[in-house]
């Protein structure tokens, strides 16, 4: 087994929540190693973007518009891209997010929100596309969790809830679907220096450094970082891999 094995070319891939920071990065990094690939967001105007990037390398992409937390949007997405490729190889579970709270402010509804975001449509996403997988022969699902869902994590509560489960989910279907031959895997990014995170910090050299210092290899994370282990998992380099969760963390210990 050589670098062949981390071929995904002519694999068709779903990443959720690809209009910016990580799916963005997945998108266009998948596309770049070969992938078709369908990109979606909840507003059509902010996947364009990521789409025309795509096709000017010359790839080949679908963008679908979705609100995940809606199963009948998510069940037709996936039949979309079905039709549109023919089968779905790879689906990348991304779309969440969350923001900062300490759990005796946060309401009953701020709660079920974030746990909706980050949980619900992961769930929505893979209970969508089994039947796609299972009828074709198999596929890798990859969940992306976070750090935060390996311990507690103050002022993220209930992101760092909803990500638990996403790791707890991802065991359990990959027991429940290996005898359809998907592989259903997890990824738990620590802080990665999105545009997003780039702009937080922007206004703080110091607090850059302070991370920084916390992490034992002694820099933030990339999104290619997230890309090199999706590319692991989506390919037959880990074909005895299931029911696992990568941490792509540089050590850290996954408190902010």
């Amino acid at each position: 087994m050589g670098l062949n094995s981390y071929n995904i070319q002519g694999k068709v891939v779903v990443v959720t929540g690809s209009s910016q920071g990580i799916g963005k990065g997945l998108a266009i990094g998948m596309a770049k190693e070969g992938a078709k690939v369908a990109i979606n967001g909840r507003k059509m105007e902010k996947l364009e973007p990521v789409a025309r990037a795509i096709e000017e390398m010359g790839g080949e992409v679908l963008p679908v518009q979705a609100d995940l937390r809606d199963f009948e949007q998510v069940t037709a997405m996936m039949q979309r891209v079905k039709e549109h490729f023919g089968r779905i190889d790879v689906l990348i579970n991304n779309a969440g997010g969350s923001f900062s709270h300490n759990l005796e402010d946060l309401s009953p509804n701020g709660f079920d929100a974030v746990v909706r975001n980050n949980l619900h449509q992961v769930f929505y996403c893979c209970s969508a596309v089994r039947p796609i997988m299972a009828k074709q022969g198999g596929g890798r699902i990859i969940n992306i969790s976070s750090v935060a869902g390996l311990r507690g994590t103050p002022g993220l509560g209930a992101y760092g809830a909803a990500k638990a489960g996403v790791i707890n989910l991802t065991e359990t279907l990959a027991l429940e679907w290996a005898s359809h031959n998907i592989a259903v895997n997890c990824i738990a990014p620590g802080i990665i220096l999105t545009e997003g995170m780039e702009e937080v910090l922007a206004s703080s050299e110091e607090a850059k450094r302070e991370l920084e210092r916390r992490i034992p290899l002694g820099r933030l994370g990339v999104p290619e970082d997230i890309l090199n282990a999706c590319l692991y998992l989506a390919t037959v380099a880990s074909s005895y891999v299931t029911g696992e969760t990568i941490k792509v963390a540089g050590g850290g210990t996954g408190r902010f």
